[in-house]
């Protein structure tokens, strides 16, 4: 007699769309939850620990654990390579560190806790709305989205194995696995779609349990997976600096390469996992197979791969030309060692690290600059990333002239002291006026206000004139350029007028009658940012001014000019 199964279709699609996107959502929950409750803490963990490459690996292991996100700590990485607090060989090392980190989910999954999830968000879910710590609240985040993985996972699997009763989707699977290269074409094409190796990894663990998944067609999604979840950095990188382009395509060499030669190899590889599986489990058709599959996989593969980190460095340099010059901050002078044996030598390491925070600010100017009269969404990523930077040197540097102040400085030493702890708080304001101006144009575009033409000319004018300004403080600040000093003075006071001039015009045109209202108040606002940053300008050049004219009167009290 035969049996026909019956399929309500539209609960079982319902499971596993709603299951799937709880189990996406509890990865992205909990990873957030994790990064708030570490706080800044994690940029700064990276950034002191990951010298070499093999240390690198360790700390990219641990973060992504953390972060359940390979592509999270590939963003944090890209970041402290642009900020040159790493090289480009110490990123590779995270990115290996990160491809065995990401496998903990999966390790999780295999555990089989499901039967836990519902009082697990249960208890995350009470303290994040019940308790009042921040902490207490994030760490209930961090246990509402871990929940949610399970839960999200159980209901799938409840879906799947529907599929598995029938004879079409089994002889698929058999395909899969007679044709090894088609699974690692499901795999990378599964995970690109949900853009998480973890989620095709869950969604076959649950498959692999019901005994219809052959071994090796596991195996080979297993390593397809590993070059879908590459899908993610490579769209981040897209319009990115070349820093951020060269550790993308360093992730896909990576990764590509690792699966690659693994296909090669793929009966034997199966067959040892079967012969784990037979020694830990009796044969038994377990989840924590195919978290062995990924473990294994990626702990080959990151050990082979770290003696080509070299190679690796160069081929992405070969795939990526150096088409612009990243700025590189040399945060490695400042060390603290030379505070008490070289003070002179430190102050001078200081100001090297303030001009190249000077030049990122500079270049954040410029992207303002474009964003003002092109939304284009790079330019935007771009000067957000940037204003980031800023902000981290700024902390760095400013910590490390405070521990110089505990020192006995003569005066002239005395004097850079002050100047340069003026001169970081003053490019730093520039950046937040920067980040002012492309928020105002963010609002413009998302209301769909446009600039007249007449002002559109009066904003090109004036940025060009900033954009002098701040290249003339730039030299004035390195060199310590007297000349170019009272240019930058002349600058701003010629921004003033100009500030003046076109806010009088702006308001003739909103008074007119023929002139549609396209400049609303925000445009004032414009003005005032880009004023402000012309004053900031100014009291930099005024610390250099300060400065030849302590050398030519010491007696005398600066602040007198």
């Amino acid at each position: 007699m035969v049996m026909t199964v019956t399929v309500n279709w539209m609960q079982t699609i319902f499971l596993i769309i709603g299951g799937l996107g709880i189990f996406l959502y509890g990865i992205n929950h909990m990873g957030e939850s994790l990064k708030l409750l570490a706080g800044s803490k994690l940029k700064l963990l990276i950034e002191k620990t990951t010298n070499t490459p093999l240390k690198g690996i360790f700390m990219g292991i641990m973060i992504t654990a953390l972060l359940q996100s390979s592509s999270g700590t590939t963003a944090l990485t890209v970041g402290l390579v642009r900020a040159g607090l790493m090289t480009l060989p110490q990123a590779v090392g995270v990115i290996l560190g990160a491809n065995i980190g990401t496998t903990v989910t999966s390790f999780l999954i295999g555990l089989n806790i499901s039967a836990f999830a519902l009082p697990i968000m249960g208890v995350g879910s009470l303290l994040t709305f019940f308790m009042k710590g921040k902490k207490i609240k994030r760490f209930g985040g961090v246990m509402l989205g871990f929940g949610m993985i399970f839960y999200g996972l159980d209901l799938m699997g409840t879906a799947l194995k529907v599929f598995v009763e029938f004879d079409g989707f089994t002889q698929a699977l058999i395909v899969v696995s007679d044709i090894p290269v088609l699974g690692v074409l499901v795999g990378t094409i599964l995970t690109a779609g949900v853009q998480s190796s973890t989620a095709t990894i869950g969604i076959l663990q649950g498959l692999y349990t019901t005994g219809k998944v052959p071994l090796i067609g596991a195996t080979a999604i297993v390593l397809g997976s590993n070059i879908g979840t590459t899908i993610t950095a490579i769209l981040a990188s897209i319009g990115g600096c070349t820093a951020a382009k060269r550790t993308a395509a360093a992730h896909v060499m990576f990764n590509f390469v690792g699966s690659a030669l693994f296909l090669i190899i793929i009966v034997p590889y199966a067959a040892f996992i079967g012969w784990l599986e037979t020694i830990f489990y009796g044969g038994e058709k377990m989840a924590m197979t195919i978290s062995l599959a990924h473990i294994f996989f990626n702990l080959f593969n990151t050990f082979v791969m770290f003696f080509f980190i070299k190679q690796l460095v160069f081929l992405s340099k070969k795939i990526i030309p150096g088409d612009e010059t990243d700025i590189v901050v040399n945060v490695d002078s400042l060390q603290d060692s030379l505070i008490k044996e070289s003070p002179v030598l430190a102050l001078e390491n200081a100001k090297r690290v303030i001009y190249s925070m000077g030049e990122i600010t500079y270049n954040m100017y410029t992207y303002s600059m474009r964003y003002s009269f092109e939304s284009n969404p790079k330019y935007l990523e771009t000067g957000r990333q940037l204003e980031e930077l800023v902000d981290t040197i700024d902390q760095k540097v400013h910590d490390y002239l405070v521990k110089l102040a505990l020192v006995d400085l003569n005066d002239k030493s005395a004097h850079d002291h002050a100047s340069y702890i003026d001169a970081i708080r003053d490019f730093e304001r520039i950046a937040d006026h920067c980040q002012n101006l492309f928020d105002f144009f963010e609002n413009r575009y998302e209301n769909k206000k446009i600039l007249s033409e007449d002002a559109v000319q009066d904003l090109e004018t004036l940025y060009d004139y900033v954009l002098e300004t701040l290249n003339l403080t730039l030299e004035t600040f390195r060199y310590s350029d007297k000349i170019k000093a009272q240019m930058v003075l002349e600058h701003e006071d010629m921004i003033d007028v100009l500030v003046r001039k076109y806010r009088k015009r702006h308001v003739q045109r909103s008074a007119s009658q023929y002139e549609d209202h396209v400049d609303d108040d925000l445009f004032v606002d414009i003005l005032s940012n880009v004023e402000r940053i012309g004053d900031h300008c100014q009291n930099i050049v005024m610390n250099v001014l300060q400065d030849h004219y302590y050398i030519e009167n010491p007696t005398k009290k600066l602040g007198t000019i």
